[in-house]
């Protein structure tokens, strides 16, 4: 691993910066690293203010070449491997909207999927109605996101990136014609809904990228005649803007979000006015379906952190006074709170995700911690029996899918576990019969050469944290096995133990591969995420930690043997159990790595940070929170120490963890680190926080990854 190449590793000069906060001095030798101008490069405007800043990323890149160039043979043999686990020909399930069936599919040598259906029947001719290549042509990066057809099926809505960011641009499609319509909404946040067959609700970006103003765009008329019909509160202004609907398309709902803060407003379909339906703080949150006039509302109201269903009349009977200046006024709030009804209470350890109508059922998706497994729960409303749905596998992923007609008695279901791809399963309501209909196929994979196991490490506070475990049949308990250990661990994201073929690439070569499904996660519900933020975030690092020494105490691994992965604030995880215990890990790969942290969060200028602090604290108002940040943030806790050999990816117009975290990182660590271990930095120059668009790339980079992984353990 320690070869002799012939380009020495870069060195970031150091130039002096001092911050006082709380009256503690800090110097951030590499705060030169911002550019000036890198809110263009989030736009796709690589004009550097400094030149020296674009230098030293070139250095680092060029490093990055010359000492993975002994490796490219293994990276093309990874490259072949992954890509022998894809059908590149392939199709998915079609998806009956209207009188059409839709389905994608992807063709060999294209990097994106083509978008097709069928007029009413599966075996109708093919209509293919967007093409994502062609709309990529030409193009470094193509991001296509957020789409949906009209009810009547005749115009289809969809939105794009071409540099990385989160901003969106908004078009519709005639179906008939197979043309865009003559306008675009620039500058969207990327979440918007069909009103009705003719109108669009479209959330506009601010300044902080965050959304303020909805609107209402006529599709024949465009944005010139855009009606304004919400703005965020100023008060609300720190939060994110986002739209959804209810089952039936009879409510629409605006959501303003933060890391702690939840507000609701609604609207019926015929009408534009939306009404305020609830706040919740101090991570209180709703969502709500309807059901023959009235609102569910799943909530953790009151404490209910396992979730409750409550209910209350959508249009409520109310009684109008006047106050003392002759204006008309509810005598109570519209929606009180006190007037709800609890429909399902509270069951411990069955935490309840989300729920929909269809027909005269209600769909209850719902985690059980203890087993840290996915169910699903269906009640017939009119008998009230209640029935629920689980797989026998010791570790999966089961998504309800549903259908497009809220009076559906068939609905869909997605199952896939580790050693098992994509299958689609039709649920009927009525009499509980599951049917499959769908299963991926995976050239070049035996699924029965490997075993799942489902193992609970004993966290240093007694907790039990669920790992998932993959490794081939009859791989013995041996202290000289390579493991590979992936977490996230932040923001209530739970990791699935899904499906992914590239691992078995890994695996293959005998590493035991381990999903942690640490703190700071729901993996084991509501619960599990709360005691993973602020003032409980170390728990979120010493759960990764336990779980790498109960892979070495199992003697699935040993000290120094382990690799690890994560991206975002799965990166920020990777920077910080590196600083902790740089001695248990071999190999580090950290994606876009949220590891500036408290410098982050304490520069309000930024568009994401106001949001951050109900997640991690804030550290500018908050001497405690200052503190507790600066004990784990990983740029501010580098020492003078042996580290294992580490990755830092990145990407240049990535506007959720800006490209100089890493750098800045990457820097520092190349200055006070001991070893001659190796550090690389791979800034993509057209990329963002999510990487590759095309396909083709994305297995370039997972075959680099893999190839890195390899190379530090002379493998």
């Amino acid at each position: 691993m320690n070869q002799e190449i012939s380009m020495k590793a870069p060195v970031a000069p150091k130039v002096a910066h001092e911050i006082v906060q709380h009256g503690v001095t800090r110097m951030d030798d590499y705060h030169w690293l911002r550019d000036k101008n890198w809110q263009k490069f989030i736009a796709g405007d690589l004009d550097f203010d400094n030149p020296a800043v674009l230098d030293y990323i070139q250095s680092e890149n060029a490093y990055k070449d010359e000492w993975m160039k002994d490796y490219k043979d293994v990276e093309e043999t990874l490259y072949g491997e992954v890509l022998s686990r894809i059908k590149e020909d392939d199709e998915s399930w079609p998806v009956k909207e209207g009188g059409f069936f839709y389905y994608s599919r992807e063709e060999k040598g294209k990097d994106y999927s083509i978008l097709c259906r069928r007029r009413g029947s599966r075996d109708a001719v093919e209509e293919v109605y967007f093409d994502i290549n062609k709309e990529a042509e030409g193009k470094e990066l193509y991001i296509f996101g957020a789409s949906g057809t009209n009810l009547q099926q005749t115009h289809f809505a969809y939105s794009f990136n071409l540099t990385g960011s989160m901003e969106r641009t908004v078009r519709v499609r005639d179906l008939e014609t197979g043309q865009d319509l003559d306008w675009e909404f620039a500058n969207s946040t990327g979440s918007f809904l069909w009103h009705d067959n003719e109108h669009l609700y479209i959330v506009e970006r601010d300044e902080s990228g965050r959304g303020r103003d909805v609107y209402k765009v006529n599709i024949h008329k465009g944005t010139a005649e855009k009606q304004l019909i919400f703005s965020k509160p100023e008060e609300y202004d720190s939060m994110f803007l986002s739209l959804s609907r209810t089952n039936d398309r009879e409510y629409f709902m605006i959501h303003l979000d933060s890391g702690s803060t939840h507000v609701v407003y609604v609207a019926g379909r015929d009408s534009d006015q939306f009404e305020k339906f609830a706040v919740g703080e101090n991570d209180v949150s709703f969502s709500l379906e309807h059901y023959k006039g009235d609102f569910y509302i799943l909530t953790n109201q009151g404490g209910a952190n396992d979730f409750k269903v409550m209910k209350c009349p959508a249009a409520p009977e109310m009684t109008v006074a006047q106050d003392k200046w002759g204006q008309e006024k509810w005598t109570q709030e519209k929606w009180a709170q006190e007037n709800w009804q609890l429909f399902i209470p509270e069951q411990k350890d069955l935490c309840l995700s989300s729920i929909h109508f269809y027909s005269h059922f209600l769909i209850i998706e719902r985690k059980n911690n203890q087993k840290v497994l996915d169910e699903v729960a269906v009640m017939d409303m009119d008998s009230g029996t209640l029935s629920t749905l689980s797989m026998p596998d010791e570790a999966y992923c089961l998504d309800f899918y549903g259908d497009w007609d809220h009076q559906a008695t068939v609905v869909r279901l997605d199952y896939d576990s580790p050693i098992s791809p994509n299958t689609v399963f039709e649920l009927n309501l009525e009499n509980g019969a599951l049917t499959e209909v769908y299963r991926k196929e995976v050239p070049n994979f035996n699924a029965s050469l490997y075993e799942v196991k489902r193992e609970f490490a004993l966290a240093r506070d007694g907790e039990q944290v669920p790992m998932t475990i993959i490794h081939k049949k009859g791989t013995k308990l041996d202290a000289g096995n390579k493991a590979m250990v992936y977490a996230y661990g932040s923001y209530g994201y739970g990791m699935s133990a899904g499906f992914s073929s590239p691992k078995f690439s890994l695996i293959d070569r005998g590493f035991v591969y381990a999903i942690a499904h640490i703190r700071g996660g729901d993996d084991k519900g509501y619960n599990w995420y709360l005691n993973g933020k602020m003032q409980h975030k170390m728990n979120t690092f010493n759960d990764f930690i336990d779980c790498c020494e109960h892979l070495v105490q199992r003697g699935y691994s040993a000290k120094g043997q382990i690799a690890i992965n994560g991206g975002s604030a799965g990166g920020l995880l990777m920077g910080a159990v590196t600083n902790m215990r740089p001695d248990l890990f071999g190999c580090v790969v950290a994606d876009v790595a949220f590891v500036d942290v408290i410098n982050t969060i304490s520069d309000a200028s930024l568009p994401l940070t106001a949001p951050e602090w109900e997640e991690w604290g804030n550290p500018i108002t908050s001497k405690a929170d200052f503190d507790y940040i600066s004990g784990y943030s990983p740029y501010d806790n580098v020492e003078a120490k042996d580290y294992p050999a580490m990755l830092y990816n990145s990407g240049i117009s990535d506007e959720q963890v800006t490209y100089w975290e890493p750098t800045k990182m990457v820097a520092k660590l190349r200055a006070l680190k001991t070893d001659d271990n190796p550090l690389i930095l791979n800034m993509k120059m057209h990329a963002g926080h999510a990487g590759a668009s095309k396909r083709y790339e994305w297995i370039e980079d997972t075959a680099f990854d893999y190839a890195f992984i390899l190379k530090c353990f002379d493998k």
